[in-house]
C-alpha cells in the first residue's frame, strides 16, 4: 500500500489536533475569494479564529482522526472550495464576526449579480478612444463631452439574479465599480457535539433584536388601525381621537376655548380664500376704462378687510 505524502500527513495531524482542542469546529465556503482577501481575513481573524483551507477528503480524515462528538454531521458539507474553522466563540458570534470580514469585489465575469448592478450618469475619467464603443456594446450611452467619455444615462447594467457577461464585468472594473461581495459563509458548524445549521447559526442576536423590532412595529401598527387599546396604542389613539373630535367641533360650529385658534384660522383661511376672489375678479363689460378700475383696488380692499372683520366678529358673537 502506498504510504500518503508526508505534507498530506502533517495538515491531517495539524486540523485534527485544531478541532480537539477548540469548543467550536466549522465548515467555511471560500468561493470567489482571492489569495489577497483571504489573506486579510485571515490577519482580521487573529486571535479569534483560526481558518485552514484544504481539501474535502483531507479535512474529512481530520475530523475522523479527531474523534470529536457529532464529527459525522459535517461530512455532507466537505464539497467545493471549503475551509476548516476552529475557535473557542459561541457558534453564532463567529458567524457573526465573520459577517465583519465580508468586502466588495469586482467581478470577473460568469457570476450571478446579488443585486441590480447599476451604472450612473457620470463623467469618467477616460479619455475619447476605443472605451466609448467598449461601454456602447454593453448597452451604456456614451459619448465624448470636454475631451473625456460621458455616460449620459443611468442604466441598469445587469438585473439581480443574472449572470454578468466578461464583457460587462470588464466594463465595471474599469469604472471602478466592484458588485459583488465576498467573504467567508460558515456552512455548519460543531458545539461541543451539537450540530448548527447554516440557518440556525444566521439567528444572530442582532437579527432576533432585529426581526422582533419590525414585529412589534407592524403589531403597534394594525393594533392602531384596529383601535385596540394597550398601554402602548393608548397615547396614538387618543391624540387620533382628539384630532377628529376638533375637526368635527369645527365642522358643526361648536366654538370653546379649547378650540377657539383653529375657529380663527378657518376664519382667517376663508377670508384669505374671498380676497382671492374678489381681487382677481375680471374686468366688468359695462365700458369702465382701465384709468377707472386703477382708482378701485383700494375701495376692494377696504370692503375686504372689513369683510373679514366681520367674519372674525362672527365667531364671538
Amino acid at each position: 500500500m502506498r504510504n500518503p505524502a508526508s505534507w498530506k500527513v502533517e495538515t491531517v495531524n495539524s486540523m485534527s489536533s485544531s478541532i480537539s482542542s477548540s469548543k467550536v469546529s466549522a465548515i467555511v465556503s471560500i468561493k470567489g475569494i482571492s489569495n489577497n482577501q483571504l489573506q486579510k481575513i485571515r490577519r482580521d481573524l487573529r486571535g479569534k479564529i483560526t481558518l485552514k483551507v484544504s481539501r474535502g477528503t483531507l479535512i474529512e480524515k481530520a475530523l475522523e482522526k479527531s474523534g470529536v462528538k457529532g464529527y459525522q454531521s459535517l461530512k455532507p458539507l466537505l464539497s467545493g472550495q471549503i475551509g476548516l474553522l476552529t475557535t473557542d466563540i459561541p457558534p453564532t458570534q463567529a458567524y457573526e464576526t465573520l459577517l465583519g470580514t465580508k468586502q466588495k469585489s469586482p467581478a470577473k465575469g460568469g457570476e450571478i449579480a446579488e443585486d441590480d448592478i447599476i451604472v450612473e450618469a457620470k463623467e469618467t475619467a477616460f479619455p475619447p478612444g476605443p472605451m466609448v464603443s467598449e461601454f456602447q456594446k454593453v448597452g451604456l450611452q456614451a459619448a465624448i463631452e470636454k475631451g473625456k467619455i460621458v455616460i449620459k444615462k443611468e442604466t441598469v447594467l445587469v438585473k439581480k439574479g443574472e449572470q454578468i457577461s466578461k464583457e460587462k464585468a470588464s466594463v465595471l472594473k474599469k469604472l471602478e465599480i466592484l458588485p459583488l461581495t465576498v467573504g467567508l459563509d460558515m456552512k455548519g458548524a460543531l458545539y461541543e457535539g451539537l450540530f448548527f445549521s447554516e440557518e440556525a447559526l444566521s439567528l444572530t442576536p442582532s437579527r432576533i433584536i432585529q426581526d422582533l423590532t419590525f414585529a412589534l412595529v407592524a403589531a403597534k401598527r394594525i393594533a392602531v388601525s384596529s383601535r385596540i387599546v394597550t398601554p402602548e396604542t393608548l397615547p396614538e389613539l387618543l391624540f387620533e381621537g382628539r384630532k377628529n373630535a376638533e375637526f368635527l367641533a369645527v365642522a358643526a360650529g361648536i366654538l370653546d376655548e379649547s378650540n377657539i385658534e383653529l375657529f380663527i384660522l378657518k376664519a382667517i383661511r376663508d377670508a384669505s380664500a374671498l380676497q382671492s376672489v374678489v381681487g382677481g375678479e375680471p374686468a366688468s363689460s359695462t365700458g369702465e376704462s382701465a384709468s377707472d378700475r386703477s382708482e378701485k383696488p383700494k375701495e376692494k380692499k377696504e370692503d375686504v378687510d372689513e369683510q373679514i372683520s366681520e367674519g372674525l366678529g362672527a365667531l364671538f358673537d
